[in-house]
């Protein structure tokens, strides 16, 4: 097997087993944890606190039609697992874009169980928080997280710096030709 599809396989199953994981959590949280009581765990840190979010995010509150926007996300989703896959089967990545291109095709893939579970059940069940933070929490949100917070700024990143590093070679090869018409 070429290595582009080698790691293309193994990111498709690594975020397989991610979403699988957030679903299996799920429905052990909503089986045993009470609905809206706080239970507090050994870490000073985190309170499991079950909660169904029937809107994406407690910041935007309750959005209608969730049913519609989870189709919405389905296809955003769609598109960027295709873009992510094609960029890592046919893009010449270095070692490091396409671990973080892997990287963020798994995250992507565990992070569709919010959108299932909208779809399916019509919620999304959020059952821990961690502190100082208010809002409950789940799996799916942690990946998006990840992504967000540590993959897209470590793209961003390496893309200023390359470019400056282009720059750089550039302008010293704009001086040697110079230095030699002259």
């Amino acid at each position: 097997m070429k290595p582009k599809f080698k790691t293309v396989l193994t990111s498709v199953i690594i975020g397989v087993f991610l979403l699988l994981v957030d679903i299996l959590s799920k429905s052990t949280v909503n089986r045993h944890l009470p609905f809206e009581k706080v239970r507090e765990t050994v870490f000073p840190f985190l309170n499991l606190y079950r909660t169904h979010n029937t809107g994406y995010h407690f910041i935007f509150g309750n959005i209608n039609n969730h049913f519609l926007w989870a189709l919405a996300g389905l296809v955003f989703v769609t598109i960027l697992l295709v873009s992510l896959i094609h960029s890592l089967i046919k893009e010449d990545l270095d070692r490091a874009n396409r671990f973080i291109y892997a990287a963020i095709l798994s995250l992507t893939i565990g992070a569709t169980g919010n959108i299932l579970e909208i779809l399916f059940i019509g919620y999304a069940t959020d059952f821990f928080i961690f502190k100082p933070f208010p809002w409950p929490s789940n799996l799916c949100d942690q990946y998006i997280n990840a992504i967000l917070y540590i993959a897209l700024p470590v793209i961003i990143i390496r893309s200023v710096i390359e470019s400056v590093k282009r720059k750089r070679m550039s302008s010293s090869g704009e001086d040697i030709k110079e230095m030699k018409d002259q």
